[in-house]
């Protein structure tokens, strides 16, 4: 074939007419920052005065400047959740829930959602009968009937307890004699699980049981122990024939956190105008252009107990969203729904983002080491955009690597929410590379309805480079004050004010259940366990909790902020995850750690060593190793620099077979690293 032959010749043509287009036209606008850079360089609305030089100025969201009334609804008439919910059902798509049951989708529309709901809100009512407080514990596992039973308290009245069925019989048992709740929604096998003696110990008279109790004797026990009746009886029930009174400032649903060792069950009363402003405040975060409708769909992924998702399945109800329903901290798991449901939105706690973060990268690694390399180079090339403010439009690397990694999870994600404080900034880099979704950080805490701050739609940079969780959001306030339990921080720190933080506005509770009410400082301000630091830009970055704070001689400021210390050295590839333990004036550092399997394996094959990863704790050099990475990048760290400096025999590495999670104890049901359980692993030490 000669060059001269009309094929090659159109060939050449067309190869040249999509060279020119792609480099004057997709390398120009890859080459322009998604919003003007001056629109990001302050973030926050900052009042003019302060009250003492104790504290900082006041941080408002920009939609909310000094001077102006804080969001707390999205309408007038909308008043209360239920207000909300039922705006939602009147524009819902036509199938409102999916979820995969034995590898089939399971879809319940919208007519059916509104019945069932209907009917078991009715049910629940006659059960609780002239009770004079109203609630019902909702003890189960992600599912369609997690999400009826929910939205059934909500039309009622009643008030939610959400509890994991990830927690441990004890802390389930706890949470209901705290509550005294006379009405438990649970499985059947989570019933059996709990037992007889747990129910009977406490105020439950009725159980709503959803599937059955086994023929065994525990079974035989429970049902002496509570009046059971079956979901499904109750939800062919009729209707409710009028609507239940509900007020703004009455209880939605209780909060309760995970009841560890030492921790007595605490319930933080979420009212309806706290729910409303959460739902207010994320959706103000968002660009006009993004926001939700019902052409989205939300995959709930942790439990109804996480107060995070729980605002999320609030917002999806609200802005009639399809609904997946999933509970899981395998991010396998998480993908393979994700693939066949295709969501737009989803809010992943710490331990699926570490799993998912992991889960890619160690497929990457296994690349042959030239498409390695190409993998790499199209990262650091996407990376960088990122750093610039523009996220990565079509190129050859989108179309050779990330496009396939967003379908894998159904590749319309568009909206990640995570945890800010918890994740790393290397796992938000690798999930704004990998899946082009905006990946935006929260923080915030039950007091708070889960929510305080939200990053900005188009702030790739910071997250990463400052590690910053976003400015307030529309419905709250905050300041910070300098801390006085003999941490020094103060708001007249250089480069950047640090103090505890303190937040006021319509999402923060102001009561805890059957218990005292919360106490606020003067102005209405709360005062939060938590330590941050303001940057110039107006966002904040959480430092540390006061309960992962101790004093420390190792450190050259007399205390060491764990958490900080954690996300500085969670930066190793080495390390998927770590957690401090070290106790007040400890003369060793303890860290425990979970390695990456697939650094250690290459270790492994270069240094000629054998190890088993069930048995990780028995091999000397493993432990080795991981230490010299720590130390390695913590020399890397101008803040952390002194662990380095530290005598070898100082720094105690223990390592465990598989990441922290909620079964292994390592982990509470936030995500947050279970510090008393890691510290007994150094007792045999």
């Amino acid at each position: 074939m000669s060059f001269a032959d009309p094929t090659v010749v159109v060939c050449a043509v067309l190869a040249a007419i999509a060279g020119t287009v792609y480099f004057y036209y997709y390398s120009l606008l890859a080459n322009q920052p998604d919003i003007h850079p001056l629109q990001l360089a302050q973030q926050s609305s900052v009042s003019k005065t302060r009250q003492s030089l104790r504290e900082t100025a006041t941080y408002r969201s920009k939609s909310t400047p000094d001077g102006t009334r804080l969001l707390s609804t999205l309408s007038d008439d909308m008043k209360t959740l239920r207000d909300a919910i039922r705006l939602g059902r009147s524009v819902a798509s036509p199938s409102s829930v999916q979820t995969i049951v034995d590898d089939a989708v399971q879809k319940v529309t919208s007519e059916e959602m509104v019945t069932r709901v209907s009917a078991l809100s009715a049910g629940l009512l006659r059960l609780l009968g002239e009770a004079q407080i109203k609630s019902a514990a909702i003890y189960l596992e992600g599912s369609v009937e997690a999400l009826v039973a929910y939205q059934a308290c909500i039309e009622a009245g009643i008030v939610a307890i959400p509890i994991s069925a990830s927690e441990s019989p004890a802390s389930v048992s706890a949470i209901l004699k705290h509550s005294k709740t006379r009405l438990l929604v649970t499985l059947g096998a989570l019933a059996v699980k709990l037992g007889a003696a747990a129910v009977a110990s406490t105020c439950i008279k009725h159980v709503v049981l959803v599937g059955e109790l086994d023929g065994s004797e525990a079974s035989d026990a429970f049902r002496t122990a509570a009046s059971v009746t079956h979901f499904r009886e109750l939800e062919r029930g009729s209707g409710c024939e009028k609507d239940a009174v509900i007020e703004p400032a009455d209880a939605a649903y209780v909060l309760y956190g995970s009841v560890g060792e030492g921790r007595a069950p605490r319930g933080v009363v979420i009212t309806h105008a706290n729910a409303l402003a959460a739902i207010t405040g994320i959706i103000a975060s968002l660009p006009a252009t993004q926001v939700l409708t019902k052409e989205d769909t939300f995959m709930s992924v942790a439990s109804l107990a996480n107060a995070i998702n729980l605002n999320f399945i609030n917002i999806a109800l609200t802005y009639s969203c399809s609904i997946c329903i999933l509970e899981t901290t395998d991010a396998e798991k998480f993908i393979n729904q994700a693939y066949q449901l295709q969501p737009t939105f989803t809010f992943l706690d710490p331990l699926i983002t570490r799993d998912l973060v992991q889960l890619f990268y160690s497929n990457v690694v296994k690349y042959p080491k030239l498409e390695y390399a190409m993998f790499m180079s199209g990262y650091r090339r996407a990376q960088d955009s990122l750093m610039r403010g523009i996220v990565p439009k079509f190129n050859f690397w989108d179309f050779s690597y990330f496009r396939h990694y967003r379908n894998v999870m159904g590749g319309k994600l568009r909206l990640m929410y995570i945890d800010g404080p918890t994740t790393p900034s290397k796992n938000i880099e690798w999930l704004r590379v990998m899946h082009g979704a905006k990946v935006i950080p929260l923080f915030g805490t039950a007091h708070t309805t889960a929510l305080i701050t939200a990053g900005s739609y188009y702030d790739y940079a910071s997250a990463i480079d400052t590690h910053n969780v976003g400015a307030p959001v529309a419905c709250n306030e905050i300041k910070l004050v300098d801390a006085v339990d003999g941490v020094s921080l103060t708001a007249e720190d250089k480069p950047y004010s640090r103090g505890r933080i303190f937040v006021r506005g319509a999402n923060v509770a102001v009561g805890l259940w059957n218990d005292k009410p919360l106490e606020l400082r003067p102005g209405n301000w709360l005062e939060l366990p938590y330590y941050g630091e303001i940057f110039p830009n107006g966002t904040i970055d959480v430092i540390g909790s006061t309960q992962g704070t101790t004093k420390s001689s190792l450190s050259p400021s007399g205390y060491l902020l764990a958490e900080r210390l954690e996300l500085a050295l969670a930066s190793s590839r080495a390390i998927t995850d770590i957690c401090i333990v070290s106790s007040p004036d400890s003369k060793t550092l303890d860290i425990v750690a979970h390695p990456r399997p697939m650094e250690l394996f290459a270790e492994a094959q270069l240094c000629k060593r054998t190890y088993r990863m069930k048995d990780i704790e028995k091999f000397a050099w493993c432990a080795e190793y991981i230490r010299d990475k720590i130390i390695e990048t913590a020399r890397k760290s101008s803040e952390f620099r002194w662990v380095a400096d530290l005598p070898v025999q100082s720094v105690r590495v223990r390592l465990v077979s598989a990441p922290f999670s909620v079964e292994n104890n390592l982990a509470l049901q936030d995500g947050t690293n279970n510090r008393a359980a890691a510290k007994k692993l150094f007792s045999s030490l």
